[in-house]
């Protein structure tokens, strides 16, 4: 079962989130702005959940009420695609600045490190978890990787009690979407760091296991080009699906119509 949210008065530093397709999403205007959010809430020791939304995700949330419900009671949901900034611009006339869960990943961990808070990584094989630690490491040797977990686990109480053992400060869990957000969303009252985030591949990518686009396509949003070259096939259904969720935004804002929780 997911916990409720607790209401919690925003600071100021996090904008009012934007209602997209029923989703609430944060519209932060650069990375720095997304840090500062983020070192305000674990600094004032509110446990917050971080989530990345794409149109996948969305459309998905559209079909499953239990995943809808998660990421309208997510702390702070960051726009992970382009798709979603336009929706934003379709239904509140202004976009959303894309910040990808991957590259926050990376600033939080140098953030981390800066700050002394204490890390624990949930997720991906042993070996692309263990690559991943010591190329973290090696980047950020200053790092303070308090814990780690690979996510082939059978019993996630001991898991949870291990994360607490280690008294750490972030939590990032690697199992992939949305299987990541559900898990921290059922135990998330349980696990006592500050700052939860689901990170999908990041692990892998940290490990040299998973090649990014260059950095060209990620500047320009333009990423799913790079991804369509690699693996057509899969790739094509993702844009059928992107074509669906603008068409129906579009839809309901040439209908009028409220935009409401849940519209599928």
């Amino acid at each position: 079962m997911i916990a409720e949210k607790q209401v919690v008065e925003e600071p100021a530093c996090i904008p009012a989130q934007l209602n997209i397709a029923g989703i609430p999403v944060v519209p932060f205007e650069t990375y720095d702005h997304a840090l500062e959010g983020i070192e305000w809430a674990i600094e004032s020791n509110r446990k917050s959940f971080c989530a990345a939304v794409n149109p996948i995700k969305m459309y998905n949330a559209w079909h499953d009420p239990e995943l809808l419900k998660l990421l309208q009671q997510t702390d702070i949901t960051i726009c992970d695609g382009v798709g979603v900034s336009i929706a934003s611009r379709i239904i509140h006339g202004r976009g959303i600045k894309r910040i990808t869960g991957c590259d926050l990943f990376f600033k939080l961990i140098g953030l981390a490190s800066a700050k002394g808070w204490g890390v624990f990584l949930l997720g991906a094989s042993a070996e692309s978890n263990a690559a991943a630690r010591a190329e973290l490491q090696r980047t950020y040797p200053n790092l303070r990787i308090v814990g780690w977990q690979d996510g082939y686990f059978k019993d996630s109480g001991e898991v949870i009690e291990k994360i607490n053992a280690s008294k750490a400060d972030l939590l990032f869990v690697a199992m992939g979407s949305p299987k990541q957000e559900y898990w921290i969303a059922r135990h998330r009252q349980a696990i006592n760091a500050r700052f939860c985030m689901g990170v999908g591949g990041s692990f892998d990518i940290a490990a040299g296991a998973i090649r990014r686009a260059p950095k060209i396509f990620r500047m320009t949003g333009t990423e799913f080009l790079f991804r369509f070259a690699l693996e057509p096939r899969k790739r094509l259904s993702h844009q059928k699906i992107l074509l669906y969720f603008l068409l129906r935004v579009i839809g309901r804002k040439l209908s009028g119509a409220d935009e409401s929780i849940g519209w599928a």
